[in-house]
């Protein structure tokens, strides 16, 4: 437990330790993070075995991003490991049981030192919604240019069946440029 104790006190410690896979790093980040991702789940109309999937996954993408040097030391990884579990549950949800609902925040799972406000909540799900209404080659191919897997614009040609990256960019800009005035239109209606 003295382990542990260590990893609460330094981000990093923790970063290194999941980077040369040592257990007692794994086993902090069930034992603290599992039962946040699990509510977190329960309260959006999943199970706890559900919340156990997401939870997985998440780790997953955690040991990635940890492995490319993507979490930074200063990072609150409460709020980290709760971002990734929100957006997880929320694909899952989308590509599961066709909904694509605004998920219930409970503030009380993150950590009141971040100011997670209803405000950021209601951005992240305009952006959601802008995404979803650009049609599924746009949200796939912006997906795969701007997720946390950064792939070339070649490799996303290939894996979409465009000609060449010329193509792929060119119909990239496309949709960006569609995003661009959909963000716009709901800005407008924000009063913005």
């Amino acid at each position: 437990m003295m382990v542990h104790q260590q990893y609460k006190t330094s981000l990093n410690t923790l970063l290194e330790d999941l980077k040369v896979h040592k257990e007692s790093a794994w086993t902090y980040l069930y034992t603290n993070y599992q039962s946040m991702v699990i509510s977190l789940v329960k309260k959006n109309g999943g199970d706890e075995e559900a919340g156990k999937e997401v939870f997985q996954n998440v780790i997953i993408d955690l040991h990635k991003n940890v492995e490319r040097d993507k979490v930074r030391e200063d990072s609150n990884l409460k709020n980290y490991i709760y971002t990734l579990a929100y957006n997880q549950w929320r694909v899952y949800l989308r590509n599961n049981k066709g909904k694509n609902d605004e998920l219930d925040h409970d503030n009380s799972l993150l950590d009141e030192s971040v100011n997670f406000d209803e405000e950021q909540y209601e951005l992240f799900d305009d952006l959601s919604e802008i995404i979803n209404h650009l049609g599924d080659k746009c949200q796939d191919l912006i997906l795969s240019k701007y997720s946390k897997i950064k792939m070339s614009m070649a490799q996303i040609a290939e894996q979409m069946g465009f000609a060449n990256a010329r193509s792929a960019t060119s119909q990239l800009n496309k949709c960006m440029e569609k995003a661009r005035k959909e963000a716009v239109g709901i800005l407008k209606s924000k009063g913005w």
